[in-house]
């Protein structure tokens, strides 16, 4: 089970790390240009890959903590208790991500691939992952609840909020003009808020503890919280920005141009 799961982490990292960059390229190329849907698909997979290592990784380290991270013989009977402690909260918080990055990029790519017909997104498997980021997120909140940790409270209401919209999304009677473009960009910002707040508290932490030193405690909440923040307001302006375009000039051009042709 070690070899597994460092064979699952060295994937989490070097896959992860492409993903960082590709998930730039799609938001400064134009829109439905051949590079724009290329490189978009190349960082749908590199999620897949992501989300999927990573349920590898926390479902072991949920499982056998000792085991996946041999902490050493010398280590006290109390330090082992407290050692393995610590790695399955981590592992709860990387469970609940990957989920998030698994639904949110999954959510954004059909929604861009079948865009009025909502279908796909309606399938019991997608209905499955998308139930179980809303429960998961609960049980994060909960779990940050009891324990004190802001980090968990505000991702388990995050995942909570994307879990319902994608659900409303994909069963509302009606979408408006296009509104398969905006469901598409935020499932694929909510999967980059995964990634990036995946390498923040877990491989930026180090960058930063070695950077920082002391003052890094301090910083590293606000460090792990930004990306959530960030990309949820990027969200709500987009959101609000093609949705005014597409319901408002962009719909009465668009009628225009069929009266002129009919």
């Amino acid at each position: 089970m070690f070899i597994v799961h460092q064979s699952s982490f060295y994937l989490h990292i070097a896959v992860g790390s492409c993903a960082l960059l590709l998930f730039w390229v799609p938001v400064f190329t134009k829109k439905g240009n051949l590079d724009h849907k290329r490189f978009g698909r190349y960082f749908a997979w590199a999620m897949y890959a992501v989300a999927i290592s990573g349920f590898i990784m926390s479902s072991l380290d949920l499982i056998m903590p000792l085991t996946t991270h041999a902490p050493g013989p010398m280590m006290s009977e109390e330090r082992t208790v407290s050692f393995a402690a610590e790695v399955r909260n981590l592992a709860v918080f990387l469970f609940s991500l990957s989920i998030l990055v698994l639904s949110s990029t999954r959510q954004g790519w059909l929604s861009i691939l079948h865009r009025d017909d909502r279908t796909p997104l309606r399938t019991p498997i997608h209905n499955a992952l998308l139930f179980s980021l809303v429960a998961v997120g609960a049980g994060l909140g909960v779990y940050g609840l009891s324990g004190g940790s802001a980090l968990f409270v505000i991702f388990g209401v995050l995942q909570i909020v994307i879990g319902i919209g994608s659900l409303r999304y994909n069963y509302k009677e009606e979408l408006a003009p296009k509104e398969w473009w905006i469901e598409h960009l935020r499932g694929l910002i909510g999967s980059g808020i995964g990634a990036y707040t995946a390498f923040f508290v877990f491989g930026g932490r180090r960058v930063f503890e070695a950077l920082f030193q002391d003052a890094a405690a301090d910083i590293s909440i606000v460090l792990w919280v930004a990306p959530g923040v960030v990309g949820s307001i990027f969200i709500a302006y987009l959101s609000r920005h093609y949705r005014n375009k597409f319901g408002g000039d962009w719909a009465i051009k668009r009628a225009a141009a069929r009266a002129e042709l009919f």
